[in-house]
């Protein structure tokens, strides 16, 4: 029986023009091999192909022999009803499917088409084609951004290994910026948050991300927000775009060590969440159990700077990941359950160690300010509270270590007084201070000691002779230096992650 126009219609439109067998069998496949980074009917993609890569440009379509005219030189013939219907359709769908490929292939996409007796005879054959592609393993030297960059002490401790190059950066902080570019040469102030920013990372070939996103918001001293900070609560999620429309082979992710705790758990969980559910990376320390759920030790991810060679109490969360649509699901499996716990180098065992000798009298406490300080510990003790200053190498102590350097504008360095008795202090008047010099001998730390617990000063910057180069630049205050100091990172510390990450790409590229 013949059909009419409307009659054809009716039915066509009945049939499924996404999620159909031919993808399903397709999707089996790739979920069997590991690979789950694609999305399905893209609307971002021109033409809506059945599997998209995205940030590897690659458009997979599934396509049924009559719909797209497979072998249409023969195969129209054998329409013997509704021709006048069925035969400008079909050339209409053929001559769509070669405009949409050669579109996409003029933007730089690689385009495959299966035919639905390919996928159902041979479907792994097929994906065959496509993991080729998607497994290909980055080779050193290795390519990195650096977002949230700071004063740059994350691209210094990879730099340090000799193995990583720094291709792009980016901060918004102009203070930061003039010293990151005194160091490296480069101006960093680029606005991550932008769509030209993320247009950018989109046209540059890179291996690894790194990011110290704003820790305020997460931060017991912070606005403890969380991602209801405005400002910088939300950056987390404009990373996590740039990963997925990018897709690193490694990310490399710090902040604060409350940010596992934040919320009693339910902010890290979401991170979690977001770069293994969503994103589909192998975070070192959590996994995913049979029913979906997240398995992981918040204190597997934390990690203290007095460990890894240098006398600060600093805990802070590392965030280390492998991408599952570069690496192969049984070389992931062989990747340690945990980041390292130590290090292998000590610059300073004791605060002793590392203090300035014959510092500036500008940096010994005034007395009045002193007794001060005494009061409000006195008080906070009587409330039960362990607030106040502190003398951190007090006689007697075995070995002193600084608290955590804090980066909000210098504030804070009351936790971190140092015991430097000298003649010719006591009593001593200093622009700027309301009464003299204290009599028993207590100053605060200067920036070059924050330098050397941070491993900038005497460390990351030394040159082939072991000459120093680590300065900031002229007429920066010492507000500045102490807040980008407390504001970056424990360089050998990070160095320590980045050496960890070269043994594990190691191990995920040996065939």
């Amino acid at each position: 029986m013949k059909r009419t126009r409307e009659q054809i219609s009716h039915n066509m439109s009945r049939i499924r023009s996404k999620d159909t067998k031919l993808e399903g069998i397709f999707r089996s496949e790739l979920d069997r091999r590991g690979i789950q980074s694609y999305t399905q009917n893209d609307d971002r993609v021109y033409g809506r192909p059945d599997f998209v890569f995205y940030a590897r440009k690659i458009a997979v379509f599934c396509d049924s022999e009559f719909w797209h005219g497979y072998d249409w030189e023969n195969a129209k013939h054998e329409i013997k009803t509704n021709k006048d219907f069925w035969l400008p359709k079909i050339e209409s769908n053929i001559k769509r499917d070669k405009e949409v490929t050669e579109k996409l292939q003029s933007k730089g996409w690689k385009v495959l088409r299966f035919w639905g007796k390919e996928i159902i005879k041979n479907a792994s054959e097929c994906v065959n084609k496509i993991e080729k592609i998607l497994r290909v393993n980055p080779a050193p030297p290795y390519k990195m951004i650096d977002l949230c960059s700071g004063i740059g002490g994350i691209r210094r401790s990879f730099e340090l290994t000799g193995s990583f190059q720094n291709i792009l950066s980016a901060e918004i902080d102009k203070s930061a910026c003039a010293t990151y570019e005194h160091l490296f040469g480069e101006n960093p102030y680029n606005d991550l948050t932008s769509e030209e920013f993320k247009n950018t990372v989109e046209n540059t070939e890179y291996h690894v991300l790194l990011s110290g996103f704003p820790c305020q918001p997460f931060s017991r001293s912070g606005s403890g927000k969380g991602f209801n900070d405005i400002k910088n609560g939300k950056i987390f999620f404009h990373i996590a775009d740039i990963i997925e429309k990018t897709r690193p082979s490694v990310i490399f992710l710090e902040n604060v060590d409350y940010l596992v705790y934040h919320n009693k758990g339910s902010t890290f969980k979401r991170v979690l969440e977001i770069l293994i559910k969503k994103l589909k990376y192998k975070i070192i320390g959590a996994s995913l159990t049979e029913n979906d759920e997240f398995e992981y030790d918040p204190k597997k991810f934390i990690r203290n700077s007095k460990d890894f060679g240098v006398p600060q109490n600093r805990p802070r969360t590392y965030i280390i990941g492998f991408d599952t649509e570069r690496f192969m699901p049984a070389k992931l499996n062989l990747l340690p359950d945990e980041i390292p716990r130590q290090g292998n180098r000590c610059l300073y065992h004791s605060i002793n160690e590392m203090l300035d000798s014959d510092v500036d009298p500008k940096y010994y406490v005034a007395s009045g300010y002193l007794e001060t300080l005494k009061k409000h510990r006195e008080r906070e003790k009587r409330k039960g509270n362990g607030f106040g200053y502190k003398i951190v190498n007090e006689p007697g102590i075995e070995r002193p270590i600084a608290n955590t350097l804090l980066a909000i504008g210098g504030s804070g360095k009351e936790r971190n007084l140092i015991y430097d008795p000298r003649k010719g202090i006591a009593g001593r008047m200093i622009k700027g201070k309301k009464t003299p010099l204290n009599s028993e001998g207590v100053r605060v730390m200067t920036p070059n000691e924050w330098g050397k617990l941070q491993g900038f000063v005497n460390y990351a910057f030394l040159d082939d002779e072991n000459l120093d180069l680590f300065s900031f630049p002229d007429n920066l205050s010492d507000l500045q230096r102490y807040k980008q100091l407390g504001n970056s990172v424990t360089i050998p510390l990070v160095e320590e992650m980045a050496r960890f990450i070269l043994e594990c790409l190691k191990l995920l590229s040996n065939s």
